[in-house]
């Protein structure tokens, strides 16, 4: 003969099983806000990023950043939304044909301004300039290239960016 069960009482595996399930179902409820921000922002973003993925820089130029703002649930504090940048640097001479092939293939061939090397800058003055650049609309975002150098005539190091912003931000 074995002893009576009691089965009022929930055993100890069905009570773990609940709470597992209980925190399983919290969590999923406090992440979702998250996942459903980050697809939107995704996808609001993706015809930017594409047109920024066309300006391909030299292979030999370091990546030194990025930023992307927008979507549904962007808020305009330091940057504008529907926004982006990409930063390389480089010690090498940047041509203005080095800038004219990108913008031949992300632009449609904007024509190039500046020698990317002599500095419009006063002697004795320091900071950056834009030494060259192209710029032009694609899919209704203002586009730039710029080659930004460095006043100081012992210093190499070039700094090109492409930079994208909504024609709705001018």
């Amino acid at each position: 003969m074995g002893f009576p069960v009691d089965s009022s009482q929930p055993s100890k595996r069905s009570r773990l099983r609940k709470w597992l399930t209980g925190a399983l179902i919290a969590l999923v409820v406090l992440a979702s806000p998250f996942v459903v921000m980050e697809v939107a922002f995704n996808i609001a973003t993706a015809p930017m990023v594409a047109i920024a993925d066309k300006m391909r820089p030299d292979p030999s130029w370091s990546e030194d950043g990025h930023n992307v703002a927008g979507g549904p649930f962007c808020i305009r504090y330091t940057v504008p939304c529907d926004s982006m940048w990409r930063a390389y640097r480089t010690e090498q001479h940047v041509t203005p044909a080095d800038v004219q092939r990108i913008s031949d293939e992300a632009l449609g061939g904007a024509n190039v301004e500046g020698d990317c090397e002599t500095s419009p800058l006063p002697a004795g003055l320091t900071g950056a300039y834009t030494a060259c650049s192209a710029t032009g609309i694609i899919d209704g975002y203002d586009v730039e290239i710029k080659v930004l150098k460095l006043a100081d005539y012992d210093d190499v190091e070039r700094i090109i960016q492409f930079r994208l912003s909504s024609i709705k931000n001018r």
